[in-house]
């Protein structure tokens, strides 16, 4: 297998809090697609999975090296067992593979091309 790029980031958990109780923030609509968001807010504490998502996000977005595409383009969805998996342009992207992972206070994800 052939590695064309990685991409890492971290986020503290702490930034995303105030998210909480107002779901239609405009960072959130201008970052995060609806089925993120419906996913993050599914759990009692979204903060930890906004955090999750926005750094898996971010490391997408790194390792694909397009400086003009837009975080809301990038969306990342579970498969049935829970993994998440790399959509862009509604289409999935088999070839980058995505893992995060969290503390209580930060979140990291790390993305690879193949």
């Amino acid at each position: 297998m052939t590695l064309y790029g990685i991409g890492i980031d971290v986020v503290e958990i702490e930034r995303f809090a105030s998210f909480k109780k107002n779901k239609s923030h405009r960072f959130l609509a201008n970052n995060f697609s609806s089925k993120e968001l419906a996913y993050c807010f599914a759990f009692e504490d979204s903060s930890i999975h906004l955090a999750g998502t926005f750094s898996a996000k971010e490391a997408v977005w790194k390792v694909l090296g397009q400086k003009n595409l837009l975080m809301s383009l990038i969306e990342i969805r579970r498969n049935k067992s829970g993994q998440p998996t790399v959509w862009l342009r509604n289409k999935q992207q088999k070839s980058v593979l995505v893992s995060i992972s969290h503390t209580k206070k930060i979140s990291i994800a790390i993305a690879i091309k193949v």
